[in-house]
């Protein structure tokens, strides 16, 4: 038994080390990754809080990630690597919370083979979004609320304000996700309830760092959430139609991503059918939150909020007790030695399917361009984001590659009319290392361009003192309060919904003049909105 514990002890270990070492070799930056860098890089520059340095608007949708790159890159002033060791550690450290509670090899390889087959784990194991966060603080709190009572009843205090700082850090990374952890914290409450001293402390423990946060961006945004939140919901769109959509970007994974709806499956399925309490809970959560994707109209990025589910569902997998022969006892028996062979049949045969379906894993292949095509009558829109930035040269590996080459772009560019702006990861890196401080006499814009898409890659490019209108309103409080109306049904991008800029707009925000908007409306909004973030 003592053998047979150190060879699961080495798998585990073997398991992190690979899921790591794939994690660095497609290591990517996305562009919307840049728009929260950006934003990093004006705060800790003395050019203020917002993505644009005369606005005061809160263009990014995952706080404590957020507060992560800022330290990063203010401790080491590597704002790319940075952000890609931090999205390494959490993706080590969530696959380690993972597997330390898978109980048997068989299982453990079954488990390895989804995330590692797994596009959409795999492609946001990085990117410069929020996701490694996300599964590193699940995972927490998957293992935080799968404690025995022994020791809930030795250290109750502990306990329970790991749970609530842990349950506070998984929103703050990414608010939505309580659609994801309400139904297993519910549950956690439920157990708890004759306990008042501890309910009492993970509430407190939860709400400190939470109101905290608003606290701070009611005082620094003058509003309570991102604006991104306003940009993406104030649109004049039936929900009949964004539920269509929703259940196209769920097709666009089955067609390139099988393994991931397939990992989705057998973990919900697992969890309800023969799991315990808390298990279901977490599977009813994954439900629930893949139902608010589908409701809210899905996403552009493929894969990208199917990935933090396929992690919680290979988890219920790993933990759901199943009472298969040869997961419990000696793992030299036949059953144990039929288990893995089983296990890696399985894992074989997801390579062979998927394969044959024309999927391309993200593991073993590490693309080098688009794996699909896209455009709203192909795909739906849902675009292949790591393809298409490392087509870009916006992965690590470019990064690597082009060491030992002379920079051809200046760290910071014109903007023009917003060609040639397109920079390689390496030239992103060396712009933000070289971010300008501000000598605090800037008033207005230096440039002012309009552009929806691409917005944090030109933001870089062209340093603070350009003004970027997104006429998609993500980083535009203004144009986020403004109703955005396709032109006919499905005329509509997810993340991408298109405002038309008023008549002087421009102008105004180039002059610093809210005079400049012929429309008396206009004006009187633009001036009020101006004495709040100005």
């Amino acid at each position: 038994m003592i053998g047979s514990n150190r060879v699961l002890l080495l798998f585990r270990a073997a398991v992190v080390i690979v899921v790591v070492l794939v994690t660095i070799r497609v290591a990517w930056v996305s562009d919307d990754a840049l728009i929260t860098l950006r934003t990093a890089l004006n705060i800790t520059h003395g050019w203020g809080p917002g993505f644009n340095a005369t606005e005061s608007v809160q263009a990014f949708s995952h706080p404590l990630w957020f507060v992560l790159w800022v330290w990063i890159g203010a401790l080491t002033n590597q704002w790319i690597l940075g952000v890609i060791a931090l999205s390494t550690i959490f993706v080590g450290l969530a696959v380690a919370l993972l597997v330390w509670r898978v109980t048997s090899l068989g299982r453990l390889i079954l488990v390895a083979g989804l995330l590692l087959l797994s596009n959409a784990f795999i492609d946001y194991t990085t990117s410069g979004l929020e996701n490694p966060l996300a599964y590193a603080s699940i995972a927490a709190l998957i293992s935080l609320s799968l404690t025995n009572q022994q020791f809930i009843a030795r250290y109750p205090r502990l306990w329970s304000a790991a749970i609530g700082l842990t349950a506070a850090a998984t929103l703050l990374t990414r608010f939505d996700l309580f659609v994801l952890i309400a139904i297993p914290l519910g549950l956690l409450a439920w157990t708890q309830r004759r306990q008042p001293k501890r309910l009492a402390i993970g509430a407190a423990a939860f709400a400190i760092p939470v109101v905290g946060w608003f606290l701070w961006s009611a005082a620094t945004y003058s509003t309570f959430l991102a604006n991104t939140f306003a940009a993406k919901t104030n649109v004049d769109i039936p929900r009949s139609e964004l539920i269509i959509q929703g259940l196209r970007y769920l097709w666009v994974s089955l067609e390139n991503d099988p393994v991931t709806l397939i990992g989705l499956i057998l973990g919900i399925g697992a969890a309800l059918a023969v799991g315990p309490r808390l298990p279901r809970a977490w599977a009813l959560g994954v439900l629930a939150y893949l139902g608010y994707v589908v409701w809210i109209g899905g996403d552009f990025m493929g894969g990208r909020f199917l990935a933090v589910p396929l992690f919680v569902a290979v988890f219920l997998l790993g933990i759901t007790p199943l009472n298969v022969a040869g997961e419990k006892g000696d793992h030299k028996s036949a059953a144990s030695v039929t288990t893995v062979a089983t296990s890696i049949a399985a894992v074989a045969l997801l390579v062979i399917a998927s394969t044959f379906a024309g999927s391309q894993s993200t593991a073993l292949t590490s693309p080098q361009g688009p794996r699909w095509e896209v455009d709203q009558n192909f795909n739906a829109g849902v675009s292949d984001e790591l393809g298409i930035y490392a087509s870009n040269s916006r992965t690590l590996k470019s990064l690597v590659d082009t060491l030992s080459l002379a920079y051809t772009n200046p760290d910071i560019a014109p903007l023009g009319d917003g060609t040639g702006l397109n920079r390689t990861l390496r030239e992103i890196n060396r712009a933000t290392s070289n971010w300008p401080q501000s000598d605090g006499t800037f008033t207005l814009p230096s440039e002012v361009g309009v552009f929806c898409g691409f917005l944090g890659t030109i933001g870089i490019a062209t340093g603070p003192t350009t003004h970027l209108i997104d006429s998609c309103a993500l980083t535009d409080r203004f144009l986020a309060q403004r109703p955005a109306v396709p032109a006919e049904p499905f005329a509509w991008k997810p993340g991408h919904f298109h405002r038309a800029i008023p008549e002087g707009y421009e102008l105004a925000i180039a002059t610093g003049d809210p005079a400049q908007l012929p429309d008396m409306a206009d004006r009187f909004r633009l001036t009020e909105l101006w004495e709040q973030i100005r």
